[in-house]
Order: C-alpha cells, then structure tokens, then sequence
C-alpha cells in the first residue's frame, strides 16, 4: 500500500478555496464551451463562437485564479485567528466570515466571464451561503492538521 502524502495547512486551504470558486464557476465555463462548439459546428456565427470561447477560458482561469486567492486569504486568516482563539466554535466563525467575505472575488470572475448574465450572477449568487458553510466547516480542519505538537 503507497504512502498517504499529508497536505499542508496551505495546501488544504488552497483546495478548500478551489472548490469553493469552481463549484459555482467551471459549469458556466463548461457551458460556454459547449455553446461555442454546437455553434462552430453547424455553421453559424464564428463570431459568436470565439466570444463563447473567450468567455469559457475567463470563467476557467478566473475561477481558479480567484480560488487560489480564497484559498490563501482562508488560510492566512485562520492561521492569524488560530493563534487568539482556542475555541473550535471561534474557528469556525472566523471561517464563515473569511469565506462570506472573499466569496465575492468568485461573483466578479463570473460577471466578466457571463457580461454579467442574470440567470449566471443569480445562480453564483445564491451559491454564496452555501460556499460560506463549506468554508465554516472545513475551517479546523485547516488549521488543527497543520499545527506540530510537541511530543
């Protein structure tokens, strides 16, 4: 049986931030991408079809882009928290803040890659409590595995 390689503390806030921007982004980048195809393919507006693929790149790349930062902000924050508050309740708030407030960088990659769509903004929108619970909840986990005691 191979090894299990250990994530860092960054490393699992980073993954934490991924999923918390690409759950809401990468389906409308897909989306786009299909559009874009069906377009290309039956012969219509070639036009249409590269605006559709420049939109699915932006909604990729901004929303890993935009992971990535969430993921760090995440996970500086609860390391800076982690030092004031013991209590795994404290832990969690301070996630469920941290999320709820760099979740928007998502809303904004999302706008640019849709020029601001209804149905896409209302739909990222909506995900916002749900991406701040996923974030409240794996806020220990982030910052308890990574912490050396002492033996």
């Amino acid at each position: 049986m191979a090894p299990v390689k250990r994530q860092g503390m960054v490393g699992r806030g980073v993954a934490v931030g991924l999923l918390m921007a690409c759950v809401p982004g990468l389906p409308w980048a897909a989306l786009a991408l299909v559009v874009a195809l069906v377009e290309f393919l039956r012969g219509g507006d070639t036009q249409f079809a590269a605006r559709d693929v420049r939109y699915g790149g932006l909604l990729t790349g901004g929303s890993l882009l935009a992971g990535v930062l969430m993921g760090l902000i995440l996970t500086g924050g609860l390391a800076l928290a982690s030092r004031v508050v013991t209590r795994p309740w404290g832990l969690t708030l301070v996630g469920a803040l941290l999320g709820a407030l760099v979740f928007p960088a998502e809303v904004l990659v999302v706008s640019i890659g849709t020029d601001g769509a209804v149905a896409q903004l209302g739909t990222t929108l909506l995900a916002w409590p749900f991406m701040t619970a996923v974030a409240a909840a794996q806020s220990k986990g982030i910052v308890a595995r990574g912490r050396r005691h002492s033996v």
